[in-house]
């Protein structure tokens, strides 16, 4: 069986507000008891947040089945979030071509990793080049200082999305992880 999230990536937050703002959506998410206050062994990478009683607040209502492990993580720290074993696939704002990035796109991701907000990165079609964090695509990747991680459960609703993204106050990528 493998396993999965559905990851919220903050793409603005500073590594000194990440904390506060994890705490703060944290608290929101418990309180509308989507989560459970306390944490537990309940995602893959160590202790979460279990589902709470309201969790269908935060799904597509249609499919109700949990698999494998299932929680919620706040990853706080600067992070690359991939899509793990799906590789990468970006999409051009400008031209509006699909593609998979060369090898210079880990040259990059390692610069904003060492500290360069403003790294960016060309397309190859048409060489308009677009920051790291702006890139998109149906595989998109995330980097960011805070992760909403989404362990194995049903996929989330559009509208759930858009209110952590509003409680975040910043732009936001979903980030699917299958490993």
């Amino acid at each position: 069986m493998s396993n999965f999230a559905q990851i919220v990536v903050d793409t603005q937050v500073s590594a000194e507000q990440a904390p506060e703002l994890a705490n703060f959506v944290r608290a929101w998410l418990v309180g509308e008891q989507i989560i459970e206050q306390e944490e537990s062994e309940s995602v893959l990478s160590g202790t979460g947040h279990r589902p709470g009683m309201n969790y269908r607040a935060g799904i597509k209502l249609d499919l109700d089945t949990f698999l494998g492990v299932n929680g919620v993580k706040f990853a706080v720290g600067r992070q690359v979030f991939d899509a793990g074993g799906n590789g990468i696939e970006l999409e051009c704002d400008a031209c509006g071509v699909s593609f998979e990035p060369d090898d210079s796109w880990s040259d990059a991701v390692g610069a904003w990793f060492g500290g360069d907000d403003l790294v960016s990165f060309p397309c190859p079609s048409c060489g308009q080049r677009a920051l790291l964090t702006e890139w998109r695509g149906p595989w998109p990747w995330g980097f960011g200082n805070l992760g909403i991680e989404f362990w194995s459960w049903p996929p989330l609703s559009d509208d759930f999305i858009h209110a952590i993204t509003r409680k975040l106050g910043h732009r936001t990528v979903m980030v699917r992880l299958h490993l």
